[in-house]
């Protein structure tokens, strides 16, 4: 900006003084056009114009310059016909152009001018014929420019104060910008952290509320167990045993060789099957002392008992560290896992392949069994059985309401695997 002003009033000044001498130089300057030096009386005229008082104190020196760099007259006697490299300036005026530039004077042809040490501005004018208005030398003036120096220094003073303010007044707005929007920030963040610590408190009390539905969960389940376990002792104990007592005493009442009667006949059996369902019921409902088993001893002990009424034969494969110390609820659904998904599995798949599958990690106890028959729809799992059967919704429910995870992959003809993984609160591996 400071560069663009300055330039603006050195080419202003230079056009005003280029007019101002063209009018006294130019009808004297005329001889130029059929020669390369003025004649004595022309140069005895300029002599006596620019030597009066009010051209003496704003004329320093003047030359004229031909084609070629060439000084056909100067103030400097010394340097007439002397020749010079041309500079921009003076390209400038030989293509019709007035140029000036304010203490550039650092041209060969201007150390005369240099050593005076006062500010100068320095004018290049062409002189055009009158008659044909073709440009037949460069006039050249030095023009002693004090006021020029403290326009210009005013102006770039003032250029930089406009600097300066704008400078000033963007940052005050930026800094009003900044600060509203620190505190903008500031107060969401406040927000945010206050709405994190509340759902922080939200999240621990649900975790807290999920804790007691599951110990909630697994106490009702280890009380349904313990009072199904009982169920089943009192009808092993109760009818069963008034049955077998009716089923001896009718024996007894026909002496052996002697035909039972038809009546009597359909009495036993009846008895008798009735003895078979009850006797099923209390092995279904009874469940093995659990309480001081291992992990390990739960899997084993679920298929020894699935095998004593099954003739499916699943290997138990068993990886990772030490069993963790489960809790009752944990044991007795590993138990009923494996009791329903084995029974399942000799249901719909009695002649093939079966895999238990153990995983024991710091944090989850995954457990698998998987088949290769016939497989089915897993979409299927939520339609209740025409028996009256949950099928594996029972199942899935109870992995989950003590926090478990159940799934379940098969597909038609590609067999089927069913996990569960149980994720014990307390877990201590040694």
């Amino acid at each position: 900006m400071s560069n663009r002003i300055e330039n603006a009033v050195v080419q202003n000044s230079a056009n005003s003084a280029a007019l101002y001498m063209e009018s006294i130089v130019s009808p004297l300057s005329q001889e130029l056009a059929h020669g390369d030096h003025l004649s004595v009386q022309a140069s005895r005229a300029l002599e006596e114009i620019f030597q009066t008082q009010p051209m003496r104190d704003r004329i320093v020196s003047y030359k004229f310059w031909k084609q070629g760099g060439l000084i056909a007259h100067a103030s400097d006697p010394a340097i007439i016909g002397s020749s010079f490299q041309p500079t921009d300036d003076l390209r400038k005026a030989w293509a019709g152009e007035i140029s000036g530039s304010f203490e550039e004077l650092d041209h060969a042809e201007s150390a005369a001018e240099a050593e005076l040490g006062i500010p100068l501005l320095e004018v290049y004018s062409p002189i055009r014929e009158i008659w044909s208005g073709e440009i037949i030398a460069v006039a050249e003036f030095y023009e002693r420019s004090d006021q020029l120096e403290q326009d210009m220094a005013r102006a770039r003073r003032t250029s930089w104060l406009v600097v300066a303010s704008a400078f000033v007044a963007s940052s005050i707005v930026l800094l009003s910008i900044v600060a509203i929007g620190d505190n903008t920030i500031r107060r969401q963040g406040q927000l945010l952290n206050k709405r994190l610590s509340e759902s922080e408190k939200m999240a621990r009390q649900n975790a807290v509320l999920r804790s007691r539905v599951i110990e909630a969960s697994e106490r009702y389940a280890a009380q349904t167990d313990r009072f199904l376990r009982n169920l089943g002792s009192e009808l092993h104990d109760g009818p069963a045993q008034y049955l077998s007592l009716a089923a001896l005493r009718l024996e007894a009442a026909f002496p052996v060789g002697s035909e039972m009667p038809r009546e009597a006949e359909e009495i036993q059996q009846s008895i008798q099957k009735s003895l078979a369902e009850i006797r099923a019921l209390s092995r279904g409902l009874s469940a093995p002392d659990l309480e001081n088993l291992t992990l390990a001893d739960v899997v084993k002990r679920a298929v020894e008992d699935h095998a004593e009424h099954s003739p499916l034969r699943p290997e138990i494969s068993y990886r990772g560290s030490q069993p963790p110390e489960l809790s009752f609820s944990d044991k007795l659904c590993v138990f009923r896992f494996l009791q329903e998904t084995l029974s399942n599995a000799a249901r719909y798949a009695p002649s093939a392949q079966c895999n238990v599958r153990c995983q024991v990690e710091s944090d989850s106890i995954a457990i698998s069994v998987s088949d290769d028959g016939p497989g089915f729809d897993p979409a299927d799992e939520t339609i209740l059985r025409n028996d009256g059967g949950q099928g594996l919704m029972g199942l899935r429910d109870r992995v989950e309401s003590i926090g478990g995870r159940f799934e379940v992959a098969s597909r038609p003809g590609n067999g089927t695997s069913i996990t569960m993984t149980l994720f014990p609160r307390h877990m201590s591996v040694s």
